[in-house]
């Protein structure tokens, strides 16, 4: 019936798939790709805050605030102002985790067009944490078949040479300390399907395994 009433896919998207795992893995206390959510339980993570850039008041080329699907760790935001993410006094950690489900990384600007959407999560996370000794994050979250259709383990082996690229492209320099927050970032793929075969609680991960098949039956992704 939900179909009938509005889009399924309103409901059934790659948005609230990755906020229903990060929640149980949060629940469950599990590790993926080395990230430990039994720590990131006592820490914050909201969805489709902001997070800048170095570019945001570059006369060249400039950027606007990107928008992170889910940020975990140590920051507040308030959504009742800009919504921007603000580091606690002393953050331990901060990461981002991007959800795919059909389409590819968004590209970057039109001077920077290989710098896309990984890229400029890792470099935000860089320019947002360049003064402290905070860990950092990223990670892409979609479909098995999507990150073998569009090659994401090989994107990600782009990043550094794209944001260095980036920053040729306006007035500012590369600092130091933003390129060894991005030299350090752990980033890594994980699909939803390993995912979610991580998960301990059997009952649960049926749950998951539904609302993941119709997470693909209504954005069309084979396999």
């Amino acid at each position: 019936m939900l179909s009938e009433n509005i889009n399924p896919t309103i409901i059934y998207n790659e948005g609230w798939i990755v906020r229903l795992l990060v929640i149980e893995s949060m629940l469950e206390k599990i590790t993926i790709e080395n990230i430990e959510f039994g720590k990131l339980a006592n820490k914050k993570w909201s969805s489709e805050a902001l997070i800048a850039s170095p570019f945001v008041t570059t006369k060249i080329n400039r950027e606007g605030y990107t928008h992170a699907d889910i940020i975990l760790g140590d920051f507040d935001v308030n959504y009742g102002e800009r919504g921007e993410v603000v580091l606690t006094d002393i953050p331990e950690i901060l990461g981002i985790i991007e959800a795919k489900m059909g389409s590819n990384l968004s590209k970057g600007t039109a001077n920077a067009p290989d710098y896309n959407q990984a890229s400029r999560n890792v470099c935000c996370l860089a320019h947002t944490t360049q003064s402290t000794d905070c860990d950092t994050f990223f990670i892409i979250a979609a479909p098995q078949s999507i990150i073998k259709k569009y090659n994401f383990e090989e994107q990600i082996n782009q990043i550094r040479t794209q944001i260095s690229e980036r920053f040729s492209h306006s007035e500012i320099s590369y600092s130091k300390e933003i390129e060894k927050k991005v030299i350090e970032c752990k980033v890594s793929v994980i699909s939803y399907e390993d995912w979610i075969n991580t998960l301990k609680d059997n009952e649960i991960k049926n749950i998951l395994i539904d609302f993941y098949n119709q997470c693909k039956k209504y954005n069309k992704i084979q396999g």
